[in-house]
């Protein structure tokens, strides 16, 4: 029978004790391995497909269904600062040089985005949504009935929408043009033309650009596309719209030109006089030379600073600035919830308008965000 004796070292340890220890070393290694890893995500604060940005990804935590409700009526919307999406339904492309988002329109609706960049092609005399000759997976009647159902919900609510034909007709099925086929989802559809009534705002382009008040619980369209019977929206790149567009980016060491000409941008917006005569748009997005993803949050080695993030910085560093009075229309690929509420502050100003006031709008409180 073996003595129990020959189980203990010169110490009393058991003779397996240096495996045990080894085993716990490599084990805490590969803990602290992890953990670093990790660390990039912990202080930036988000991770996504391995990419970390404080201001990206993380739409779904914020909250603002209704943020228009702490405006005044009578505020132009071409004085207001206002977070929206480029590309927005390519959350589910499954392409990384064609997605631009993370999170469906109903999410980025309730976040507090209400600006939203929508690209459609005639196909089978019906409108899809492509970006570029990518097709999306969804149709202009899953849009708008995102869009109404959210309009009847928070009627302070007025979404901007860019309506784009984005190419020529697919297919050799077609037999109307883009503009017929969008009045029909107007005028002739059974899922849309109610919502469609209640909802769009025709603009005239012979009259200033409207408040917020009229455009409460309504589509205001920025009309890319050609019409004989129109006109329906403020002309995209018309003399009533001041645009920043550099998308084409040869590579993330160049991602510094599209800064500038962010930062320009917003600049202009900012300290331009508040006559309404110029809606200000600011695309943060840039590909070609980068992927969309890239461009927003830095490549994954973070060699470079990603747009959302300088661009946030940007507004933060400057919300509490007198002579800095608006955004204007900001346009993020995979916005952040810290740069969506950076984006709504510059209105406070606004919402104290509103509590001095009489005006019986809102059931909110008034929030610090």
């Amino acid at each position: 029978m073996p003595s129990i004796v020959g189980c203990f070292g010169p110490y009393g340890l058991p003779r397996r004790f240096p495996v045990l220890i080894s085993g716990a070393v490599v084990f805490i290694m590969v803990l602290l391995y992890l953990l670093l890893s990790m660390a990039p995500c912990m202080v930036w604060g988000v991770c996504y497909h391995g990419y970390q940005s404080a201001y990206s990804f993380d739409a779904d935590l914020a909250h603002h269904p209704a943020w228009m409700a702490e405006l005044p009526d009578d505020i132009h919307i071409s004085s207001l600062s206002i977070p929206g999406t480029h590309d927005t339904m390519t959350y589910d492309i499954g392409s990384e040089g064609l997605q631009c988002q993370n999170w469906n329109l109903s999410v980025q609706l309730d976040a507090g985005l209400r600006y939203f960049d929508i690209r459609a092609r005639l196909r089978d005399d019906e409108l899809h949504i492509y970006h570029g000759n990518g097709y999306t997976g969804f149709s202009f009647t899953d849009v708008l009935i995102d869009m109404f159902e959210f309009l009847d919900a928070n009627p302070s609510e007025a979404i901007v929408m860019r309506l784009k034909q984005e190419g020529n007709p697919i297919g050799k099925d077609n037999t109307i043009s883009f503009e017929s086929a969008f009045n029909r989802y107007r005028q002739d559809n059974p899922l849309t033309t109610a919502g469609a009534l209640d909802h769009f705002y025709i603009y005239n382009r012979t009259v200033p650009i409207p408040t917020l008040g009229e455009l409460r619980s309504k589509i205001f369209i920025l009309q890319q596309f050609p019409d004989d019977h129109g006109p329906y929206g403020l002309l995209w790149e018309g003399n009533q719209m001041a645009l920043e567009d550099l998308w084409i980016i040869p590579d993330v060491y160049h991602l510094a030109d599209k800064w500038t000409a962010i930062r320009k941008a917003l600049e202009l917006a900012s300290t331009a006089v508040h006559d309404n005569s110029v809606l200000y748009l600011a695309h943060i997005s840039a590909s070609i030379g980068v992927l969309p993803i890239e461009a927003a949050a830095g490549p994954v080695n973070r060699t470079v600073t990603g747009m959302n993030d300088m661009t946030g910085q940007w507004i933060e560093d400057f919300e509490d600035i007198p002579e800095a009075t608006r955004t204007g229309i900001v346009i993020i690929d995979f916005p952040g919830r810290k740069l969506i509420n950076a984006i709504l502050r510059w209105n406070k100003p606004f919402q104290r308008k509103l509590r001095r006031s009489s005006q019986p709008w809102p059931s909110l409180l008034l929030k610090d965000w």
